[in-house]
C-alpha cells in the first residue's frame, strides 16, 4: 500500500496546538498480503475517518476519508493552514451515552488509502486533531471514559490501518482502589496522572463524557455534581532529569499540584493572583517580599531581574517563620539562603537558648505550638514556613516508648494548623526518613491536611550528602505550594561521586573537622580522649562521610583514629554549623543530633526563593500562570 500524508499536530497539556518541527512526513500503512499498487483492503472492523474542508468544518484541522472513493485528497495538504484555529471541545448531540459498539457499525468494509510518493530522508508521522468513527467526529479537547473505569482528554488522534488511536491526559476517579489515600475522595473528582501521555484504541472507549478541568479550590466535604478535575500527581523515580541539564534525581519523588490557569478549561481557570488574594487577602503579598537580606545574602552580589528588565535591590527578601525551630538549623539555612526570620518558636529551654544567641532581632517564642498559634494572624503571616514537629516517636531509632509519645504524635499534624494561621506563599516540613512507609497512614493524613486547604505538595527522602553535609543521612522534605504559587523544585545535587562530571566530591569526615581550632568552644579534645582511655574502638578511614548523627552520637560515630568519640564541635560540623554558631551551655548534644543540616536547609531555600522570585518577575509584567 501506498503510504499515507497526516498533518502532524499535537496539543499541548494546556490545550493549546503545537505544530511539529517536521512539516513534510510520510507515514506508512503497510499491509503485508498485498501489493504496492493495490488501493483496497478488506477489513473484519471498519473504521470510518473522513477529510472534511475548513470551509465544512471551520475549527477543524482535517480528518481523512478512509472510505472515500475519491482519488483527490489533496485537503491534506491544507492541514497546516488551519492548525492555528483550534476551538474548544466540541458538542456532539445525542452521543453522550453512546457505546462503543453502536459506532462500530459494520463487520467488514473497504479501507481506501491515498497514495503519495515519498522521495528523501522520512520525516516523523504527522498527527491529528480529528477523526470521524462511524459518522462521530472526535477531536482533541473531548473527554472519553474508558471501558476499565478510568478517563482519557483527547489531545491528539491517530487513525491506524485498522484502528483509531487516541493519546491525552490519562484520569482516574479520586474514589478509586489504587489512589493513595492522601487525596481527596469525591465520587466524581478525577485525578490527572501526568506520568505520561496515554494512547487508547477505540475498542477501549466506552462513551464521550464532559469533565471539566479547573483550578478553582472547593470543599471537599461537598459533592460535586459533574466530573471534575483539579489535581494532577506525578510520580518521579530515581535517575530521571527533570531539569533538562541537570542532574538525575537520586531519590523517587511525589508531587500533588493543582492544576493551573493555563491548564483549566476556558472560564473555569483563575490566575495566579486571584488564587492568592483569595486566600491571603487582597494586596497582601509583595513581589519579592517585604524583609530586609539577611548579612549572608549581602555578599552574594545577586541581583533580581524580572521581565521587564528593572532591577530589584539586594535588600528585599521574602520573610520566614520556624515552627519547632530548636536549636536553629534550619534557621541558620534560611539565613544563608538570603531569608528575613521574622519568628519562631518552641518549647525546649535549651533550644530557645541556643537560639537567642545565633538569631539577633529575631522574635523567639518559648511556647507549645498551639499556644503560638492564638498569636494575630497579621504578625505570624509570613512568605514561607518551616514546620518540623518532634520526629522521635516515628523514627526506626525510637525502639522504647516514653510518656511524651502521644504528645509528639500529635504534633506531627500541625503543619495545617500553620498553614491556617500564617497563610504562607510556601510551607516547608522535615521529618525522619522513615515516616513515609513504616507510619504510611499518618504521613498520608498530613498530606490530605494540606492538599484540602489548597496547597499543592511534593515529598522526597533527600540524601543530606548530595548537598555537601558529610553524613550518610536521610530525611523525608515536604515542599507545599499555596493557591495561586508555583510549586518550587527539589535542589539539584551538588556533590555526588568524583565520577560524576559536574559535582563536586562528597564531602568526608576529616575535610569537615580537620582545621578546628584548638580553643573552640565545645571542642575539648583532651576531656573525650580522657572517656576512651580504657575502651579504644577501631579505627577506619576518615575520608567518607560519617554515619548518621543522631542525640547520642550515632551508632558507630567515632573519631577516626579509634581513640575517642567526637566532640561536640565535630559533630556540629558534621552537621554543618558554622564554626562561630553558638550553643547553650546543656544539652548541646540533643540539640545538635536533632537539627536539620543547615547545608540542606540552605540549598532547599535557595531553591525555594529562587521559584518564588520567577513567580513574581513574571506577574510584575503582567505574565499570569
Amino acid at each position: 500500500m501506498a503510504a499515507v500524508d497526516r498533518a502532524r499536530v499535537s496539543v499541548s497539556p494546556f490545550g493549546y496546538p503545537q505544530v511539529s518541527r517536521g512539516q513534510q512526513s510520510i507515514a506508512a500503512a503497510m499491509d503485508l498480503t498485498m501489493s504496492d499498487d493495490e488501493d483496497e483492503v478488506n477489513i473484519e472492523h471498519s473504521l470510518f475517518a473522513h477529510i472534511c474542508t475548513p470551509a465544512k468544518f471551520p475549527n477543524a484541522q482535517a480528518f481523512i476519508d478512509l472510505t472515500s472513493d475519491s482519488e483527490d485528497n489533496e485537503d491534506v495538504q491544507t492541514l497546516t493552514s488551519v492548525i492555528q484555529n483550534v476551538s474548544g471541545p466540541s458538542r456532539v448531540a445525542d452521543i453522550d451515552k453512546m457505546e462503543h459498539g453502536q459506532f462500530a457499525q459494520s463487520s467488514r468494509s473497504i479501507l481506501r488509502v491515498m497514495k503519495r510518493q515519498a522521495s528523501g530522508q522520512p520525516a516523523p508521522t504527522r498527527h491529528f486533531l480529528e477523526a470521524t468513527i462511524g459518522g462521530i467526529l472526535y477531536r482533541a479537547g473531548m473527554s472519553l471514559e474508558l471501558k476499565d473505569g478510568s478517563f482519557l482528554r483527547i489531545e491528539q488522534v491517530d487513525p491506524m490501518p485498522f484502528d483509531v488511536r487516541f493519546t491525552g491526559r490519562h484520569l482516574f476517579r479520586a474514589t478509586h482502589p489504587h489512589v493513595k489515600m492522601y487525596l481527596p475522595k469525591q465520587e466524581n473528582e478525577l485525578i490527572w496522572v501526568t506520568q505520561k501521555m496515554d494512547s487508547v484504541g477505540s475498542k477501549h472507549v466506552k462513551k464521550i463524557c464532559d469533565i471539566r478541568f479547573t483550578n478553582h479550590r472547593t470543599d471537599f466535604d461537598e459533592p460535586t455534581a459533574e466530573l471534575t478535575c483539579r489535581l494532577k500527581l506525578t510520580i518521579r523515580q530515581q535517575g530521571v532529569v527533570i531539569i533538562p541539564d541537570q542532574h538525575p534525581l537520586t531519590t523517587d519523588q511525589t508531587a500533588i499540584e493543582y492544576l493551573n490557569f493555563r491548564e483549566s478549561d476556558a472560564g473555569f481557570g483563575k490566575t495566579s493572583i486571584q488564587l492568592r488574594d483569595e486566600w491571603r487577602g487582597q494586596g497582601r503579598t509583595t513581589f519579592f517580599g517585604e524583609g530586609q537580606a539577611s548579612a549572608d545574602e549581602m555578599h552574594n552580589d545577586r541581583d533580581v531581574i524580572d521581565l521587564t528588565g528593572t532591577v530589584t535591590g539586594k535588600a528585599q527578601a521574602y520573610t520566614f517563620g520556624d515552627a519547632y525551630c530548636g536549636g536553629g538549623g534550619m534557621s541558620c539555612g534560611a539565613r544563608q539562603a538570603g531569608l528575613d526570620i521574622r519568628w519562631a518558636v518552641d518549647n525546649s529551654d535549651h533550644a530557645v537558648d541556643t537560639y537567642q544567641r545565633n538569631f539577633d532581632g529575631v522574635e523567639i517564642e518559648h511556647a507549645d505550638f498551639f499556644s503560638f498559634l492564638t498569636n494575630d494572624p497579621n504578625w505570624t503571616r509570613v512568605d514561607i514556613c518551616h514546620c518540623s514537629p518532634p520526629c522521635q516517636t516515628f523514627s526506626p531509632a525510637h525502639t522504647v516508648q516514653c510518656a511524651k509519645d502521644d504528645a509528639n504524635s500529635a504534633c506531627i499534624f500541625s503543619a495545617g494548623s500553620l498553614c491556617r494561621s500564617a497563610k504562607p506563599r510556601v510551607l516547608t516540613m522535615e521529618e525522619t526518613a522513615g515516616l513515609p512507609e513504616r507510619w504510611a497512614e499518618i504521613f498520608h493524613r498530613v498530606l490530605l491536611d494540606l492538599v484540602e486547604i489548597g496547597y499543592s505538595l511534593r515529598w522526597s527522602v533527600l540524601r543530606c550528602d548530595d548537598y555537601g553535609v558529610p553524613q550518610e543521612r536521610k530525611r523525608l522534605v515536604v515542599i507545599a505550594a499555596g493557591p495561586g504559587e508555583t510549586l518550587p523544585h527539589f535542589p539539584q545535587p551538588t556533590h555526588g561521586l568524583i565520577s560524576a562530571p559536574g559535582l563536586l566530591p562528597r564531602t568526608t569526615i576529616w575535610s569537615a573537622i580537620a582545621d578546628i581550632p584548638d580553643d573552640t568552644r565545645n571542642h575539648d579534645v583532651e576531656k573525650a580522649l580522657h572517656r576512651w582511655r580504657l575502651a579504644h574502638r577501631a579505627p577506619f578511614d576518615g575520608h567518607r562521610p560519617a554515619k548518621t548523627i543522631t542525640c547520642g552520637g550515632g551508632e558507630y560515630n567515632y573519631h577516626p583514629t579509634g581513640l575517642r568519640p567526637f566532640t561536640d564541635r565535630e559533630m556540629a560540623c558534621l552537621q554543618t554549623f558554622p564554626m562561630e554558631f553558638e550553643f547553650s551551655d546543656s544539652n548541646v548534644r540533643k540539640q545538635i543530633g536533632n537539627a536539620v543540616p543547615p547545608f540542606l536547609a540552605k540549598a532547599v531555600y535557595t531553591e525555594v526563593a529562587q521559584s518564588l522570585r520567577e513567580s513574581d518577575a513574571k506577574e510584575a509584567s503582567g505574565v499570569w500562570h
